[in-house]
């Protein structure tokens, strides 16, 4: 993705419906070429046109959750790919942060093999010939395109992988990584199981929510990977707690 890309879903994420030739002055570019961007950027489903506009979506879609903040969370993928050799086998989570993060794996790394419950993310790469994607079973979540449940869990524990990469919705010192769905909080954290490390990849602004439901207390997380916008403080308490701490 282009950075003008990039600034364009940072700034119809934060104002909302923008005319296309205030994105052209802001961005010192034609409308001809704003409106191609556009295009490609709702083809995408990264974002809605009508007639002279473009409009973030819906706040609950996971199109408009990996439209914000999106040069936070690029950053964040870069460095989680990082963690990934070729040829391994990985699972990932549901997730915006995750979706881009499987992204660059496919554009950096060669015969990586996903195993996901994720149907956002395997449609988000599936044109890259260079990866694997494995799709757990389960019960379809619309809002979130991934699937939880039992089936989803029983799925899961026919593979074990090295590592698993997840997202959250919030962080409580004294009950971990947190959700705001309750099945997928559930699938999660059997999903944690078939994995001997547990990366987060998450944006900052994450560690001020604290959730409502628990779905992996810190002694099972092996690795934070987050922005420059993490307060001193906690990334001190998350290294005192043996958790290692990666800033993109």
């Amino acid at each position: 993705m282009k950075e003008r890309h990039t600034a364009l879903l940072e700034y119809i994420a934060e104002h909302g419906k923008t005319e296309v030739s205030l994105l052209a002055d802001i961005l010192g570019t034609s409308q001809v070429t704003i409106r191609k961007d556009l295009e490609y950027l709702s083809e995408k489903g990264m974002l809605k046109r009508e007639r002279g506009y473009a409009l973030p979506n819906d706040a609950g879609d996971i199109h408009y959750r990996i439209a914000f903040h999106i040069a936070q969370k690029q950053k964040i993928a870069r460095r989680a790919a990082d963690c990934i050799q070729d040829g391994e086998m990985l699972m990932i989570e549901s997730g915006s942060t995750c979706a881009l993060f499987a992204e660059q794996l496919a554009k950096t790394k060669k015969n990586v093999t996903i195993i996901t419950n994720s149907v956002f993310l395997a449609d988000y790469v599936k044109g890259y010939p260079n990866i694997e994607l494995i799709l757990l079973g389960g019960t379809l979540q619309p809002h979130s395109q991934s699937l939880v449940g039992l089936l989803t869990k029983n799925s899961a524990a026919s593979f074990h992988v090295d590592k698993l990469f997840a997202g959250t919705d919030g962080y409580s010192r004294d009950f971990g990584f947190t959700g705001d769905d309750l099945a997928r909080c559930d699938t999660l954290s059997a999903m944690t199981e078939c994995a001997d490390h547990v990366y987060i990849l998450t944006d900052s602004g994450k560690f001020s929510h604290p959730g409502g439901i628990s779905f992996l207390p810190l002694q099972d997380v092996y690795e934070v990977i987050t922005d420059e916008g993490l307060p001193k403080e906690e990334q001190d308490f998350l290294l005192s707690q043996g958790i290692r701490v990666s800033i993109a």
